[in-house]
């Protein structure tokens, strides 16, 4: 369970998403220093979206908490129609040419932070992971609000990974994108399978 619990949250946190495209388009328009205000709202922002995730799943499952079971199914069912979008997904198109200067294109704190929410990757990346592997093992609230804070640092590590990599990163995955979104989303219905066992 915890081997699919890491798979999930990593290939999940690696995908390309909101927090990801915008980290990496920044970073290319602005280079990295340029781009830390935004990173930072991103990880802040990331951080407090999983916390609220551990508290409305865990609100949930204390109130209705035959939900889990359904919750379950509900995660494996995403991680169904995700595992397929990314294998038949195409490389994301970021737009290099829009006639702005680096200093027009830097972003700002709230810009990173307000993005987390309303950004559903991350929101459902956070339900599934506390519905389906956490909460069944756990109900402890510490130990939930260390996974709130594992989940964040696997997230925002991936931005991260984006930001730095920037457009070496963007090029390997246009030019190798069959593979690797193959491998990604074979991975995501493991984790998927894994959930019905």
């Amino acid at each position: 369970m915890w081997f699919s619990f890491f798979i999930y949250t990593v290939l999940t946190a690696l995908l390309p998403g909101p927090n990801n495209i915008l980290a990496l388009n920044s970073t290319m328009k602005s280079g990295y220093k340029n781009s830390k205000k935004l990173l930072l709202g991103i990880y802040s922002g990331f951080t407090v979206v999983m916390i609220l995730a551990a508290i409305f799943t865990g609100l949930l499952l204390s109130s209705y908490g035959f939900l889990l079971n359904y919750l379950k199914y509900v995660g494996a069912v995403y991680l169904v129609y995700l595992a397929w979008s990314v294998i038949s997904g195409k490389p994301a198109e970021i737009d290099l040419e829009n006639g702005k200067k680096p200093s027009e294109t830097t972003q700002d704190f709230w810009k990173g932070f307000l993005l987390q929410l309303v950004n559903v990757k991350i929101i459902i990346y956070g339900i599934t992971a506390f519905s389906s592997f956490i909460f069944p093992q756990f109900s402890e609230l510490w130990i939930i609000l260390i996974f709130a804070f594992l989940l964040s640092s696997i997230g925002n590590s991936a931005t991260w990974i984006w930001a730095v990599a920037g457009q070496r990163l963007h090029q390997f995955l246009n030019q190798h994108y069959k593979i690797v979104n193959t491998v990604m989303g074979v991975l995501l219905l493991y984790c998927a399978v894994s959930l019905f066992l």
